[in-house]
């Protein structure tokens, strides 16, 4: 590592993709996050280097299944999983990475799986960012301030 990646304010960026069925991209909260970040952190600050961590977490599916139709599934039907989920996970972290390279920030993209929660805070001791950004979980301004005991 050289100083100046030593020296770069460290951003790590938990993102997931949409809970629409079928939509395998990004949610909006997820990119909205993104984007908060590069225009209010890192493009208005050009004095400072910066290197972002994107974070994708793929929670386990609990009954097994993951999106079948069909409970009379082959054990062919469960062979490749964890391929199709890395996979899933990697494409979902193209676009982040993609326009970082475009607009020339630094950053390194991770697939984790586990409870959201808890993957997010081993991924902070072991990165010590300087900054943690999520996005609002697709809840809208009412539920997002009520999530959080937002009182005025």
């Amino acid at each position: 590592m050289d100083i100046a990646e030593e020296q770069a304010t460290k951003i790590l960026i938990a993102v997931s993709r949409s809970s629409v069925k079928g939509y395998p991209h990004a949610s909006l909260s997820s990119i909205n996050a993104f984007h908060w970040t590069l225009d209010k952190l890192v493009k208005t600050s050009c004095s400072h280097l910066f290197k972002l961590y994107i974070l994708h977490v793929q929670v386990p599916d609990e009954d097994g299944f993951d999106d079948m139709d069909s409970i009379y599934a082959s054990p062919d039907d469960f062979k490749d999983v964890n391929d199709r989920d890395r996979i899933r996970g990697i494409h979902l972290l193209e676009y982040f990475v993609k326009h970082c390279n475009e607009i020339g920030v630094p950053c390194e993209a991770r697939v984790k799986k586990g409870d959201a929660k808890e993957v997010i805070c081993r991924e902070v001791q072991n990165l010590h960012p300087d900054i943690l950004v999520v996005g609002s979980r697709g809840l809208g301004p009412v539920q997002r301030k009520a999530s959080i005991g937002y009182t005025e």
